[in-house]
């Protein structure tokens, strides 16, 4: 009896948390999160109560072999949605996360990411190059420098409007770790020295990049 009195506490206060009110849902986020780690239990435990926080995922098309450069944009998109992500043989990036977060991920993603290939091959048209292998040393130097910098902003637009009360994260990673596939391998990288110009260059042309474009039609439908 008093574990199913702990558990609909719990509940409640998982609603709570989805209150307007960003104060009160934080505090409910914090106590739920505190009863759980108290009685050792997991969201698992906790019985489907119609608040939405269940693991939902939103693909983009990439290439077949994700390139350094774009699995780091892909990581620090992710960490700013509070999102996961992974990227499967047949060239589709997944993002992994709660409610509408992995649907706007993958969004900001996929235009960042064409953007940003867009911006190379323009970048590259105007030094000439011919696609030696210093080229392509130069390539992936620019996109580094950018994806460095798009990776700060990101995380200060999360900082500024967040996605997630800083309560919630705990509850939010359980529940998205809980739906990433079991047989992920760790991708390895030859590393190579970037060529520090291009580099500055690329953080340079990425400053003024806008981090998102307006979302219409049936994706605006989705996330709404």
């Amino acid at each position: 009896m008093k574990h199913k009195r702990i558990i609909d506490r719990i509940r409640k206060l998982l609603n709570l948390s989805e209150s307007g009110n960003e104060h009160e849902a934080a505090a409910a986020a914090a106590k739920a999160q505190a009863l759980l780690a108290e009685y050792n239990l997991q969201m698992a435990d906790i019985p489907e109560d119609g608040r939405g926080c269940t693991a939902s995922t939103s693909d983009v098309k990439t290439r077949i072999k994700l390139e350094k450069w774009a699995f780091a944009l892909a990581h620090k998109t992710a960490r700013a949605f509070s999102c996961d992500y992974y990227h499967s043989s047949l060239g589709r990036t997944t993002f992994v996360g709660v409610g509408a977060d992995a649907e706007v991920c993958a969004w900001t993603f996929s235009y960042l990411y064409r953007a940003l290939m867009r911006m190379a091959s323009a970048y590259m048209r105007g030094r000439g190059g011919r696609g030696s292998s210093i080229d392509g040393q130069i390539r992936e130097s620019y996109l580094t420098g950018a994806v460095i910098v798009i990776g700060r902003r990101l995380r200060e637009q999360a900082q500024q409007t967040p996605t997630t009360s800083d309560a919630l994260v705990p509850v939010k990673d359980e529940v998205v770790q809980a739906a990433m596939p079991d047989d992920l391998r760790p991708k390895r990288f030859r590393e190579r020295p970037l060529v520090g110009m291009a580099a500055y260059e690329g953080a340079q042309a990425a400053q003024d990049l806008p981090l998102s474009t307006p979302v219409h039609g049936r994706e605006a439908q989705a996330i709404n």
